[in-house]
């Protein structure tokens, strides 16, 4: 276990591993009712924008050692499940589980298992097919409003056009859209 404020390592950049093992043990500690989920968020946070090992140091000063250890040590990585080394599926409960587009600032290969976990449909036809459901509203409405006023009793079956906003939203974003995990 890594001692935040050890004056020997303090000075130590953090790894993007390091920053995520400071919040699952944040995570631990909350759920072990030590801080509560203020304290979490602030220090979570605190920990995601930490650069060097001396900056956890206040956050663990008033926690027991056990509650906080490091996966890297100075004679390399320890294997999961070792005394001391971060538990892989240690993660923060589902109320203050850190959303996809967050976990992906840790960088490539830090939010696998968020990206399985959150797996959400892009777009069919990426930009394009996000511009075409944006538009399909205006779209309908301005074809409601014409063939409402120019033909007679055009409201009676105009409403027809609003039924393009959810089979264009089907269309991009349903069963036809791409997963986050084709791209593997």
């Amino acid at each position: 276990m890594t001692d935040y404020s050890d004056p020997a390592t303090a000075s130590l950049r953090l790894s993007d591993t390091e920053r995520a093992t400071a919040v699952s043990s944040l995570a631990r500690a909350l759920a072990e009712g030590r801080i509560t989920a203020d304290e979490f968020t602030e220090r979570s946070a605190a920990a995601k924008a930490a650069v060097h090992r001396g900056d956890l140091a206040p956050l663990f000063s008033d926690l027991p050692d056990t509650v906080h250890s490091s996966g890297a040590t100075s004679g390399g990585a320890m294997p999961p499940g070792a005394a001391g080394a971060p538990i892989p599926d240690a993660a923060p409960p589902a109320a203050f589980a850190v959303p996809p587009s967050a976990s992906s600032a840790y960088g490539p290969g830090a939010g696998a298992s968020d990206r399985d976990s959150y797996a959400r449909p892009r777009p069919l036809g990426g930009a394009t097919g996000v511009v075409i459901v944006s538009v399909t509203p205006i779209i309908a409405l301005l074809l409601f409003l014409f063939f409402g006023f120019v033909f007679p009793g055009g409201f009676a079956w105009s409403w027809i056009f609003w039924l393009a906003v959810p089979i264009v939203g089907i269309i991009i974003y349903g069963p036809g859209g791409r997963h986050d995990y084709d791209r593997r």
